[in-house]
């Protein structure tokens, strides 16, 4: 029996998950860091270690999980694009400044 999450294989939003936490650490060692909703809550939180990792956390769940609801992925690939997708969407509207 699979387990589900919102009528999405369990294993589909980790793959998500796992694509948006990683890609989020690349963007932030290139030096162009994605929309992080923990510098407006706490701009001093957001510059420790522990702060960014626990930015990565919350945005890979919330990615994990927007991208999952809005694509359905039915094959590991699909769910390791939605988590891209929803990093690099975000990443280019924040650079934008949008």
């Amino acid at each position: 029996m699979e387990q589900k999450l919102f009528d999405i294989e369990l294993a589909y939003y980790i793959l998500c998950f796992v694509a948006a936490f990683v890609l989020f650490f690349k963007l932030h060692k290139d030096g162009e860091p994605p929309f992080a909703v923990l510098g407006y809550i706490n701009p001093d939180a957001a510059q420790s270690a522990y702060g960014r990792f626990f930015e990565a956390i919350l945005f890979a769940a919330l990615g994990a999980l927007i991208g999952t609801l809005l694509t359905i992925p039915t094959s590991p690939a699909q769910a390791i694009a939605a988590g891209l997708g929803w990093t690099g969407l975000l990443s280019a509207t924040n650079s934008s400044g949008g």
